[in-house]
């Protein structure tokens, strides 16, 4: 396997600059505007260090010297600047300067009706990154993408000449600091979204300025903005144009199609060959091969993951290999003998005229579907499987001629008034598109939940289906967890410590990018060291000033639910493992963490805060990998298969969870493996075991019967973000039932 990862060299151990004290914003900006052709203007801590490009250049400052392995921070930012300088003297199109990206600019993917106003360029991406500490010192290399860069050509006013309103929309402008490197057409950065459009300008909200020139602004490149802007132009022709598009994106961004770029990027670009130099007395070579992975333990090696056991009984007396799903055929679910609603009610809503269709597939649900002679799933049914009693229906027909978002919410107070343990809400393909208050799904759901009864969507696309045994399955697991059951557990050895696994999401409310007064919730759900989900909490809506506090409450609550639930002593050692998967506020996250901790004295506590993402510039490729086959193609050619660990030094590891067989279809791109990492303040830094768990925790979604490409503690947060955006718009809905009545329901799958 090979990473995409090329080694470099440092021509020297040691480099020096010039120190002036920081002052501020305006100071670095004028330095780095003043200096941009003659010197490298960094920030460094309280300082701001210059490099100059040629030995003997005017300089003012103290002179300071650096090491290249105490400082790598420093000497990886020279060695990103002398990439950039390289693409920039080979008159490289330059599109990003950190990290270098380099664009053809001139060779655009798209072809036919729709390329005068889209552009799909390829592009590559250049950062640098250490592999690994290694016996104290660091593999310095370049990693490298390539990928597409979409582009939407022309200028807002062109755009609303053409018929399309832009209101609602983000526009970019101009980028307010003037980069000689940077070609101006992606020189732009985020202006705000537009309110109204007043004679040749556009009139901002959440903005970093009220007005905008409709001649020099353009709608933010995205693919939903394709999709927008596209349907607006092209009207019927658009849907030609996406099909076109679609095997042009899967052209930059398949494993194979990457992996032959790269190749033939390492050997013909010569602005990567020779010695690139740095700043005065400081150059960059470049080893001219990606990284080999070879099978080892190592940094830098691989190894294959095995496989969970899953535990059928509590203690473990009946532990199964995966996959789960036949042995719960055969033994039932953990719980079999300890389950409350043996005798369940279930409301089941849906439109008036396809009772006939609904009312079969509730039967399917509940006895199962004849097998015809094949060996597919949920043969016994819903009520044999999971070893209840009975199943019964209240059946309440929807007639949506007097409007559908309305008529589901009578519908919903209807179910809530029979007393039902869950209920089924049937909605088309359609009804899915809706959000807020002009969706069913979500009126209905709002109302139920409020009343503590959990809502499972079906499609009326799946009822009417020819063969439904599959989705039956699955639907069957998640409204089974969904009316308190617990499927299966993973199979743990005896600890000498109480273990949890806290899962920790952010929502943010409202839909504004740039305003300060942006207002969050944060999601915990909470899982033992089996993997079994315990319960889930939300925070009050907060500032992002006092988003740190709130988080740090609600995990203090959490905690205390625990204790009093598990009988947690004086003295007893306590793991906890927090998983979160963003970007931002993750300091602040890992602050409430420490403080959580320091109150726990009355425990012996370890904890790992550890970030689980796939939002990193990391590539796995597998050279061998011939894929599998699709229909008439083959997906996944150069996939890893799934489960591979490859640790990148002794705090972060990637671990594969899309192999060649999770890939949905022939034309999605590489998949990016998991980069696990611990933060370096964790007292439990065991990153082996930390990253088996991920990879174990992706076994345990109760949605699915096959394993997913994150672990649980990452998903279901996700999952109660996705639902409560939606939700909060509908009038008094009150998440509190987060947090009180369904706080240990899996109501989100």
């Amino acid at each position: 396997m090979l990473l995409n990862h090329l080694p470099i060299t440092f021509s020297a151990s040691s480099f020096a600059g010039f120190r002036l004290p920081y002052q501020g914003s305006d100071q670095i900006k004028g330095l780095r505007k003043r200096l941009a052709m003659t010197h490298f203007v960094l920030r460094v801590g309280d300082d701001i260090v210059l490099f100059p490009y040629t030995s003997g250049a005017n300089t003012e400052g103290e002179a300071i010297t650096f090491d290249t392995k105490e400082d790598h921070s420093v000497a990886n930012a020279l060695a990103r600047q002398a990439l950039l300088r390289s693409f920039f003297n080979h008159n490289r199109r330059i599109s990003g300067v950190k990290p270098v990206k380099i664009v053809r600019d001139a060779e655009n993917l798209l072809a036919g009706k729709g390329a005068d106003t889209f552009a799909i360029f390829p592009e590559y991406s250049f950062d640098v990154r250490p592999l690994a500490p290694q016996e104290g010192g660091f593999v310095n290399g370049v990693l490298v993408n390539f990928g597409a860069r979409l582009l939407i050509k022309p200028t807002l006013a062109e755009l609303i000449a053409r018929g399309f309103n832009p209101v609602g929309l983000y526009v970019v402008g101009e980028n307010d600091v003037d980069d000689p490197y940077i070609l101006p057409m992606f020189n732009r950065r985020l202006a705000g979204r537009i309110e109204s459009i007043e004679g040749n300008e556009a009139l901002l909200a959440d903005a970093r300025q009220e007005r905008l020139a409709l001649d020099r602004a353009h709608v933010e490149p995205s693919r939903a903005n394709f999709d927008r802007v596209g349907r607006a132009i092209l009207g019927t022709a658009y849907d030609a144009f996406q099909r076109q598009m679609m095997p042009r994106l899967h052209d930059v961004s398949a494993a194979e199609r990457q992996l032959e770029r790269l190749n033939q990027m390492v050997g013909t670009f010569k602005d990567l060959q020779g010695e690139l130099p740095c700043c005065a007395g400081l150059s960059i070579s470049l080893d001219g091969h990606l990284t080999e992975v070879g099978q080892g333990i190592g940094v830098g090696q691989s190894r294959k993951l095995g496989t969970p056991q899953c535990s059928l009984r509590p203690g473990g007396s009946i532990t199964v290999p995966w996959p789960v799903d036949p042995k719960i055929d055969a033994n039932g679910p953990f719980d079999a003998d300890g389950f409350e609603r043996k005798q369940s009610r279930i409301a089941v809503i849906f439109p008036a005229e396809q009772k006939g269709h609904v009312e079969r597939f509730a039967a399917q649900l509940r006895d199962g579907v004849p097998s015809n002679g094949g060996n597919t799933p949920m043969q016994q049914g819903m009520v044999r499987k999971y070893r209840l009693q009975s199943m019964d229906f209240e059946f309440i027909a929807v007639d949506t001629r007097g409007g559908k978002a309305a008529a589901y919410r009578q519908a919903a107070l209807a179910a809530a008034q029979r007393t039902v343990d869950a209920a089924l809400v049937v909605i088309t393909d359609e009804d899915r598109l809706l959000l807020g208050v002009q969706s069913p799904y979500y009126t209905a759901k709002a109302v139920l939940m409020s009343q503590g009864v959990p809502v499972q969507a079906v499609r009326l696309a799946t009822i009417l289906q020819n063969n439904v045994a599959y989705s039956l399955n699955n639907l069957a697991l998640a409204l089974y967890a969904k009316l308190g059951g617990i499927p299966w557990t993973l199979s743990v050895q005896q600890r000498l410590v109480h273990e949890i696994v806290v899962g920790i999401g952010s929502a943010r409310i409202g839909f504004d990018r740039l305003s300060d007064r942006e207002r969050l919730v944060g999601i915990t759900t909470v899982f033992s060291g089996d993997g079994n989900y315990l319960l889930g909490n939300a925070t009050t809506e907060a500032s992002s000033d006092d988003y740190q506090t709130s988080l740090l409450n609600s995990l203090r609550a959490t905690l205390d639910e625990l204790k009093r639930r598990f009988g947690w002593r004086h003295g007893d050692k306590l793991r906890i493992i927090f998983h979160q998967s963003f970007k931002r506020y993750k300091e602040t996250e890992a602050q409430a963490v420490a403080s959580l901790v320091a109150e726990l004295t009355d425990f012996d506590v370890e904890y790992a805060f550890v970030q689980v993402s796939g939002d990193h510039d990391w590539k796995l490729f597998d050279q061998s990998a011939p894929g599998v086959t699709y229909r008439q193609s083959r997906k996944g050619i150069a996939v890893p298969e799934r489960g591979q660990i490859v640790p990148l030094g002794p705090r972060a590891a990637l671990v594969t969870l899309t192999g060649p067989q999770q890939l949905k279809t022939d034309l999605q791109g590489c998949p990016s493996p998991m980069l696990v990492s611990v933060h370096p303040n964790s007292t439990f830094n065991s990153l082996d075991y930390i990253a088996k768990q991920v990879f174990d925790l992706t076994f345990m979604s109760w949605k699915t019967f096959m394993p997913t490409t994150q672990p649980v503690s990452i998903a279901y947060p996700n999952m109660v973000v996705d639902l409560l955006g939606n939700l909060r718009q509908i009038p008094n809905f009150n998440p509190d039932i987060l947090i009180t009545k369904l706080k240990e329901s899996r109501w989100f799958l």
